[in-house]
């Protein structure tokens, strides 16, 4: 019995458990609903309430006329004396007074606040809000139904009773509702991020209406060849007729250049009192005025060319634009204002796109007004490098890359050549100082994604922007290695990482494979993989060169970044030996594309063969990244890489291996190679054989106690091979692993072979 109660109780406790979990999934669906539904709501309130509003009113003044005349009858029944009626007409005259009397006070002490807030306000503005219509009316209208109510006690009657309170409660409550009206719109004018939207939405109209009248008035200002319908080459045609309206009048910016002195002026006055919010705000507008600017201004911009200046190619709103973003940079720098510094540059970063926008008339234009604001940007971005204001350079790369990005987006890809120095001499900056070193960690990420970018780029022009953007990561990369690595601290490998790497997810390298991936599965006509094979087939031509230099530099400075090199080196190689194979890669590109990467790879053949800077290479690997090279050339069906990488293995085999090291270069170098050889053509092993036996002919050969040692080894390798074979086993080699996947009796054959001709006096 108590065993069946106690099943009883449980089962019992399992339901309420199951009731209350569905009762909580229940409760949280439901609230999940009403969270989906409450942004809508909100949406709908801010687009229709006024609207709601209105129909709400409407609706009560109907409803109210309607029911006059019940309420007529109900009152002459109540108030049938004249005595009911003369205290009516009493109430309305005191409620009226009443009326009369608060509004004038809400009237005085509404506007005596806002004057006092807004105060400080720049002349014209002040007089903008001060004087603002919609309040003023609101006041008026106020005071003219408050008269009303109590001149109703005039016109009241016994037969008139209904009419008169209704019309007098209607006036109450308009009169509320005003002065509610009047105090939002008291506290909007007053609050600095509406007083920015209406001097935003003020300059805007009045440049709108100034493309307007120009519009108008075109067609007095055309010649008769103007006059005629655009055709396809009219598209790039100026605007000849616009510009001479705005040459005829002048004063047309005025307005647009007194709202950006405006904007600026509570940029500064704001940053000042740390409201980094409305700061913001106003250089936002400032921003939005220009975009209004140039949509007015059409096609009326110019620009120089190779051979003249244009008279009309200087914009003078423009220039004061950025003169009052210089100023106000400069000032922040000068106290040390980390986040109005980065407003600045960030409202002049903003800036780059919408003169990038601009439309010259010229499809062959260069940015003039952008390269302008861009070159701002990168001065001040620079003048903050003194300041060692390691967060703000941050983001001053960033912005400068994304101009870069911009650029790169509209074709006019010389330019980022620039900003890419520009770069590049700000990261340098940060390799002497260890609080700076993020500023040039920064800077290499935003080179390789230019690199990337350019890459993408269907611009014909890319090739220097290319090239310039990998020479400034060699000249940053060469300043950091003249800094000391501390000993796990890794600074060279982690700082040079976002280029360099082959573990970071973000790195170049990771995301050029990804890219190449994508080549490899389009189609022949896909033009978008043909120009990343074009483009990349640019960026490495002649990339050995700066490629060996950092190598070589590496290893010097002993530094671990020493082992990113080598996977980069086999890693771009490996690229550029997939993308060659591209279905969208024709035959030249092919054949450019494997020149470039045997060069590449031939860089890792120019490390000093003195027996430190041996041991040191040796420890990060370099036969296996020489044989990994080789072998993911032969997968490619690259056979010519193949054969000239397995030289160089062979090369670093007897150059490292003449070395007493300890590592076993020259055996594990030859081991490579024979398993390269047995894979390849029908008659490599008998190259190989002669390719020992003619550098053991040669003044550097190893001495005998070293070729006989590793003739040793040669043969334990076969007898280990041999052993494996019964039960192979695990191994991070992959000479080793090569090695075992071949037919053992061939392997072994030609190591005993090998080892005969390193001594033949051995065994």
């Amino acid at each position: 019995m108590k065993s069946k109660g106690l099943v009883v109780r449980t089962r019992m406790r399992n339901i309420l458990c199951s009731f209350r979990t569905a009762r909580r999934r229940f409760v949280a669906k439901l609230w999940l609903r009403a969270y989906r539904v409450w942004p809508l709501s909100v949406q709908f309130r801010s687009r229709s309430g006024n609207a709601i509003g209105v129909g709400t009113i409407a609706l009560l003044g109907v409803a109210s006329a309607y029911s006059l005349p019940s309420l007529q009858v109900w009152l002459e029944n109540r108030l049938a004396t004249d005595g009911a009626v003369q205290g009516i007409q009493s109430l309305l005259v005191s409620t009226g007074a009443a009326l009369i009397g608060a509004t004038a006070i809400v009237t005085s002490l509404v506007l005596f606040a806002m004057q006092v807030n807004v105060e400080r306000l720049p002349h014209r503005l002040f007089r903008r809000l001060s004087q603002d219509r919609r309040l003023l009316i609101a006041f008026a209208s106020a005071f003219v139904l408050a008269v009303g109510v109590a001149t109703l006690s005039a016109f009241t009657g016994r037969t008139g009773l209904a009419a008169a309170l209704v019309s007098a409660a209607w006036a109450i409550l308009l009169i509320l509702g005003l002065f509610l009206y009047a105090y939002k719109r008291a506290l909007r004018l007053i609050n600095p991020l509406e007083q920015l939207q209406m001097l935003f939405d003020d300059t805007r109209k009045e440049l709108r209406r100034w493309a307007r009248r120009a519009e108008r008035v075109m067609p007095a200002l055309e010649d008769d060849d103007q006059a005629k319908p655009e055709t396809l080459e009219g598209e790039h045609t100026p605007d000849t007729a616009r510009t001479v309206f705005f040459r005829l009048n002048p004063h047309w910016t005025a307005e647009a250049s007194r709202g950006v002195r405006h904007a600026m002026t509570f940029a500064r006055r704001y940053a000042e009192q740390g409201d980094y919010e409305v700061a913001g705000r106003a250089l936002t507008a400032v921003v939005g005025v220009n975009a209004a600017y140039v949509e007015a201004k059409g096609k009326t911009f110019y620009t120089n060319n190779m051979f003249m200046e244009h008279p009309l190619a200087s914009d003078g709103f423009i220039n004061e634009t950025l003169e009052h973003l210089r100023q106000n940079a400069d000032s922040a720098i000068g106290r040390q204002d980390e986040q109005q510094i980065e407003q600045s540059l960030q409202a002049i970063g903003a800036l780059v796109p919408v003169y990038l926008s601009i439309d010259y008339a010229d499809s062959h234009a260069e940015k003039h007004h952008a390269q302008l604001a861009a070159g701002y940007l990168a001065n001040a971005v620079q003048a903050v490098v003194a300041q060692n204001l390691a967060d703000v350079l941050m983001e001053g790369q960033r912005l400068l890359g994304r101009a870069a990005a911009h650029f790169v987006a509209v074709g006019k890809t010389n330019f980022t050549a620039v900003l890419s120095q520009r770069i590049a001499t700000i990261a340098g900056a940060g390799c002497a100082s260890e609080a700076n070193r993020p500023v040039t960690a920064e800077g290499i990420r935003q080179l390789a994604n230019l690199t990337l970018q350019l890459l993408r780029s269907p611009s014909h022009n890319a090739r220097y922007a290319l090239c310039q953007a990998h020479e400034n990561v060699n000249f940053v990369a060469k300043l950091l290695l003249l800094v000391p690595d501390t000993p796990g601290g890794n600074i060279h490998a982690s700082t040079l990482a976002p280029y360099y790497s082959s573990s970071d997810m973000q790195s170049l390298r990771v995301h050029l494979t990804k890219l190449i991936n994508a080549v490899a599965d389009a189609g022949p006509d896909d033009e978008n993989a043909k120009t990343v094979i074009r483009n990349l087939e640019r960026w490495t031509d002649d990339i050995y060169r700066p490629a060996k230099e950092l190598l070589l530099a590496s290893v010097t400075a002993r530094s671990h970044f020493t082992i990113h090199m080598f996977q980069w080196v086999q890693g771009v190689t490996e690229i550029l030996l997939a993308a060659s194979n591209a279905p969208a890669c024709d035959t030249d590109t092919q054949r450019n594309l494997r020149d470039h990467a045997r060069w590449l790879i031939a860089t890792l053949d120019w490390i000093p063969s003195d027996e430190k800077t041996v041991t040191f290479a040796e420890n990060y690997q370099l036969t296996e990244t020489f044989f990994e090279a080789a072998a993911d050339a032969r997968r490619h069906g690259c056979s010519e890489n193949a054969e000239a990488i397995s030289r160089h293995l062979l090369s670093w085999a007897f150059k490292g291996g003449r070395h007493p090291t300890g590592m076993a270069i020259l055996e594990r170098g030859l081991c490579g190679c024979a398993a390269l050889a047995l894979t390849a053509y029908a008659g490599a092993v008998d190259a190989l054989k002669a390719e020992i036996s003619g550098r053991l002919q040669r003044d550097d050969a190893p001495e005998r106690e070293v070729r006989l040692y590793g003739a040793n080894s040669l043969r334990q390798k076969g007898r280990e091979l041999g052993e494996r074979a019964a039960g192979p086993g695990y191994t991070m080699s992959a000479i080793d692993r090569a090695m075992e996947n071949l037919d053992y009796g061939s392997i072994a054959s030609l190591l005993e072979e090998i080892a005969v001709t390193l001594d033949p006096e051995s065994g």
